[in-house]
């Protein structure tokens, strides 16, 4: 059914129905223009925006954007390409837009759509212009955006905090469970590889009760650094983790046990060639160290209690070794 049957058959009123549109238009301005694009009618929204006119109507009927906004020439002449355009091409148009600064000095944003309008013999005869003040949607999607972030930013900062050993910095048991858990699943499901490296100080009761324990958390906190290091400028992928007390853990994605005895071979080197000085320490820093990787249907309870043995043999036989 056609519009025009429509208001033929429920008996609508035309001039009835575009009053109650536009009184019902909320805080949208509306305008009624002519094919010159001057003002044939506004509703009260328009003065309430601009009160400059509200005791003055007789100012605002017969007259053009132009005339209206002489401080605001290059809107107003926009304004007019569009609606010309409108009733050229018979297509509405929507435009959002900026209108200046509200006194927050906030910019204002409104959202303008232009409709033809036309006589009872479809000849174009105006344009209809309704105009909505987007500023408060658009501010409370900012902040809303701004808040967004912010809870990001803080959600990961906590997700690392909670991950991180706040010591060594390194990551820390929460840590080492969850890509543990995720290394085994990608083992069981596509037999990817990993492997781990049990790292534990040799002497370490010794620096407490000789030097302190604010010594021993220099001790701690070297191998941190030393481990950091060596991710930073050689193994980007191994995870190095502090695994509790004066042991560490590192976790090596996608390394057989091979690969793993070579990291833990440059890692020995490392911390045998850099001397702390701490207080009245001045030494290496020695390690036991076992390496295991991952093989048949092994948990991951079954690679730490081997990985576990193999460094207890380097204590066993000596300290300051590799047991693979």
């Amino acid at each position: 059914m056609e519009f025009d049957e429509l208001f033929i058959k429920l008996k609508v009123n035309p001039l009835k129905l575009i009053e109650s549109i536009v009184h019902a238009g909320g805080s949208s301005v509306i305008l009624f223009k002519n094919r010159k694009s001057e003002i044939l009618y506004v509703n009260d929204q328009f003065y309430q925006k601009h009160p400059q006119f509200k005791n003055n109507k007789e100012a605002v009927i017969g007259k053009t954007d132009f005339d209206l906004f002489p401080d605001s020439q290059e809107h107003a002449k926009q304004a007019f390409e569009d609606e010309q355009r409108v009733m050229e091409t018979g297509q509405a148009i929507n435009v959002v837009e900026t209108e200046g600064k509200n006194h927050d000095g906030y910019t204002l944003i409104a959202h303008t759509r232009k409709y033809p309008l036309y006589d009872s013999q479809g000849e174009t005869i105006g344009v209809f212009v309704i105009t909505e003040d987007m500023t408060s949607d658009v501010k409370a999607l900012r902040e809303n955006q701004e808040k967004a972030k912010i809870l990001t930013k803080l959600n990961v900062e906590l997700s690392q905090e909670n991950a991180t050993d706040a010591l060594t910095q390194l990551y820390n048991r929460r840590f080492i469970h969850a890509e543990l858990d995720t290394l085994h699943k990608e083992y069981l499901e596509n037999n990817t590889p990993f492997s781990i490296l049990l790292l534990d100080l040799d002497n370490f009761k010794s620096v407490n009760d000789n030097y302190g324990h604010h010594i021993g958390d220099e001790v701690i906190k070297h191998v941190g650094t030393v481990l950091n290091n060596i991710k930073h400028q050689k193994y980007p992928t191994m995870e190095p983790c502090r695994y509790g007390g004066d042991e560490f853990l590192v976790i090596l994605p996608a390394y057989q046990k091979d690969g793993a005895v070579s990291i833990a071979r440059d890692i020995k080197d490392a911390f045998d060639h850099v001397i702390l000085h701490a207080g009245a320490y001045h030494d290496i820093v020695r390690l036991s160290i076992g390496v295991a990787g991952i093989r048949d249907e092994e948990t991951i309870q079954d690679l730490l209690n081997k990985c576990d043995q193999r460094m207890y043999i380097s204590k066993r036989d000596g300290k300051h070794r590799i047991t693979y």
